[in-house]
């Protein structure tokens, strides 16, 4: 695999931030309306929540205390209008960032595939296809997921709990001070979990990508996986694979779900040690009960934002990652350029000149060294030579898959060099040694050697090739 995409670097900090500035500043300007939509359903939900929690002291302390009948018909429509309202705003959101994450991967999957074949012959050579089309699939949902993930912790989570806390405080500040005592340890703990989680989840994704790409790869090659009796080799190398895959899943499984039985027992001291101390002061002091109903019930629908919230961090860095691995592809740069001022190939008889051309793939490993020859326009000629001589690599040469190191190649006596690569590779036909079809029906793949040919020339096609 290509260096750049393999290396464990570590998540720098506030690099969240910077990974969500980038993707919106690539985005947020076509999705601004779908994003304010999004947060006003949102808001809505948060603010539905802490009515209800809200509302519960006038129906414990009118209703049930006060005996007051006139208030039922009012707070009864008024809780049903909250709970209306907040289903529709729940659809709302969930409906519209649906479609902002739908379409945001398949921006990125035709961003990703348009770079990739700017990409040079060299950055495939060093990449195995099978595992760079998996990892990419693995990965394009991180854009999405992080996006999601920080719109809705902090529209709607983060505004239901600031709400809920808020009518806490306004209805008891003391039990309020004892509530959120459990909040730094709290946050320790997220911040221990986002470490550990890190690195597990960048090693998953490349195991996993491994592992599909393996199976495609064997796939692919199964006459010689039958040929060579390779069955159960691969086998066994697949189900290493898929072990190790197995492992590292578990590992992130039990990382990232300590969180609940740690959150889940704070909070239980948070809420045992509100109902007895409410429970001293109401038995003492006579107080209405309403305002402690308010509270308890606002602290019990705080928890779950909260939870979110904490848990939302440990699903950032799973989404970071897939995020920054995607950059990291689409930041590679093309190493082979068209030269500045290049023109288009003129190529009308097809004299093709090599001249002392020298190349290797490697350094010290050359591969042509100071070759020279003329392949005369009209008139067949053949390359002769026994395997790795160097017979693919002339044909590579002069479809500029690749640049010469020293030398120069010529057709009709213009350096190919100072071409543009698409204009010169229109003019060669190109029969391949390794047979490949493409998505589609055969007459689709006929076509691709000249997308305005017409049915009946591609059928001719096939006749003279005996296809």
């Amino acid at each position: 695999m290509n260096q750049s995409l393999n290396h464990q670097a570590k998540a720098r900090p506030g690099e969240v931030v910077a990974v969500i500035r980038r993707i919106l500043a690539e985005n947020g300007r076509d999705y601004r309306w779908y994003y304010a939509l999004a947060v006003l359903c949102l808001v809505m939900v948060a603010a539905t929540t802490a009515f209800t929690a809200w509302i519960m002291k006038d129906v414990v302390d009118q209703i049930f205390y006060q005996q007051r009948g006139d208030l039922i018909a009012l707070i009864c429509l008024l809780i049903l209008g909250a709970f209306m309202l907040r289903g529709l705003a729940t659809y709302g959101q969930a409906v519209t960032l649906a479609r902002i994450g739908n379409n945001l991967v398949a921006r990125y999957q035709r961003r990703i595939f348009a770079h990739l074949v700017k990409l040079g012959i060299n950055f495939f050579n060093d990449t195995r296809s099978g595992r760079l089309a998996a990892q990419i699939n693995e990965n394009v949902n991180g854009i999405r997921d992080l996006l999601s993930m920080t719109l809705t912790s902090l529209a709607r989570d983060a505004v239901s709990l600031i709400a809920l806390i808020g009518v806490m405080i306004w209805q008891d500040p003391m039990l309020s001070l004892m509530s959120l005592l459990i909040g730094p340890p709290l946050i320790y703990t997220v911040v221990y979990l986002t470490r550990r989680i890190r690195r597990a989840t960048r090693e998953a994704v490349q195991i996993n990508a491994r592992l599909i790409g393996a199976m495609q790869e064997a796939t692919q090659g199964i006459a010689i996986v039958k040929a060579f009796t390779l069955e159960d080799e691969l086998s066994r190398r697949i189900s290493d694979l898929v072990a190790s895959a197995e492992q590292r899943a578990n590992r992130i499984a039990r990382v990232s779900e300590r969180l609940s039985p740690i959150s889940d027992m704070l909070a239980g001291f948070a809420v045992a040690g509100v109902i007895a101390y409410s429970g001293y002061r109401a038995a003492v002091g006579g107080q209405p009960p309403g305002a402690v109903f308010s509270f308890i019930t606002a602290l019990l629908l705080a928890y779950d934002p909260a939870r979110r919230l904490a848990r939302m961090q440990v699903g950032m860095e799973r989404a970071l990652v897939n995020a920054r691995m995607i950059y990291e592809l689409l930041d590679l740069e093309p190493q082979q350029g068209d030269a500045p001022g290049a023109a288009e190939a003129k190529i009308t008889r097809g004299e093709v000149r090599f001249n002392n051309v020298s190349f290797g793939y490697v350094a010290d490993a050359p591969v042509l060294q100071d070759l020279s020859f003329v392949a005369a326009a009209g008139k067949m000629t053949a390359i002769v030579g026994a395997s790795g001589a160097g017979k693919s690599t002339l044909v590579a040469l002069l479809q500029r898959f690749y640049d010469v190191e020293a030398g120069s190649i010529e057709v009709d006596g213009q350096d190919i060099s100072k071409a543009t690569k698409q204009s010169l590779r229109r003019c060669i036909a190109y029969v391949s040694q390794q047979p490949y079809l493409f998505e589609g029906s055969i007459r689709d793949n006929i076509r691709y050697g000249r997308l305005s040919a017409s049915d009946a020339e591609i059928e001719l096609a096939a006749q003279q090739a005996e296809a």
